[in-house]
């Protein structure tokens, strides 16, 4: 027998409120979008910011929050930031009561700020800037139609990916400068590049694109995903630990080879 702590990379759902329909109505959405990326990932319930008021309410919803999880492919681990007197009936509703995470009581707010950033930066990202016309020389009276955005097929990173973030390139490949850290995500719909140390979670051809392939100088990644085809790394057997490589997929199964 082995044991060895991992940094394994969860994905919190931060609850605000408790509208059961709309939780699993988001999260079909997202699932729907990226299937072979949510296809049984870790879910953590937080409920920092969770009224919990109407206690006994909750402690019905739960095990149906649970249930309503499972159906859509996900992998409840389990829940915190709760009171202590609900701790009980949510072990008898069948959720793992997690220890307290104290930086989530006071990041939310922060967190929902940076993901409003996010998603405009990410907007900005998937269209090119149409140039306005010269005021001088422009036709007031017959101007011509706007160019429509063109949707952005790579995108590159030219600083270190720190634990804790995601990059996602939307209808294209993933280019990184530099290193991924321990706990980072990178994702993409096509391939991925990385130009230093790939650690962290990585999946490429996120929307099956089995033609995907991950490039890199070093790899030390924790989990190597092509079109929903996954390999811990370190459960294969490869000798390139650490060394240039290259990851495609054959058939159902994940070959690593040197990158030469």
């Amino acid at each position: 027998m082995i044991l060895k702590g991992e940094m394994s990379m969860l994905n919190i759902i931060y609850l605000q409120a408790f509208d059961i329909n709309e939780i699993f109505k988001k999260l079909k959405l997202k699932r729907d979008g990226s299937p072979q990326f949510f296809m049984r990932i870790p879910i953590v319930i937080d409920c920092a910011e969770l009224d919990f008021s109407s206690g006994r309410k909750l402690i019905h919803d739960f095990p149906a929050l649970k249930a309503g999880l499972i159906d859509l492919g996900f992998t409840p681990i389990g829940v915190r930031n709760t009171p202590e007197n609900m701790k009980g009936l949510l072990l008898k509703s069948g959720w793992t009561v997690l220890p307290a995470h104290t930086k989530a009581l006071n990041s939310i707010a922060n967190n929902t700020a940076q993901d409003s950033l996010r998603e405009k930066e990410e907007r900005n990202l998937n269209t090119k800037a149409i140039p306005s016309a010269d005021p001088v020389t422009a036709n007031t009276q017959n101007p011509a139609p706007a160019k429509p955005a063109e949707k952005q097929s790579s995108l590159t990173i030219d600083r270190p990916v720190r634990s804790g973030q995601q990059v996602y390139a939307a209808g294209g490949d993933l280019t990184i400068l530099a290193t991924t850290s321990a706990g980072s995500e990178i994702m993409a719909d096509g391939s991925i590049h990385v130009y230093g140390a790939l650690r962290g979670r990585v999946l490429a051809g996120v929307k099956g694109n089995k033609s995907a392939r991950i490039f890199c100088s070093s790899l030390q990644a924790e989990l190597i995903v092509i079109a929903g085809r996954y390999q811990l790394l370190d459960e294969s057997n490869t000798t390139l630990i650490g060394k240039p490589a290259m990851i495609r997929l054959e058939g159902e199964k994940l070959i690593i080879e040197p990158l030469s």
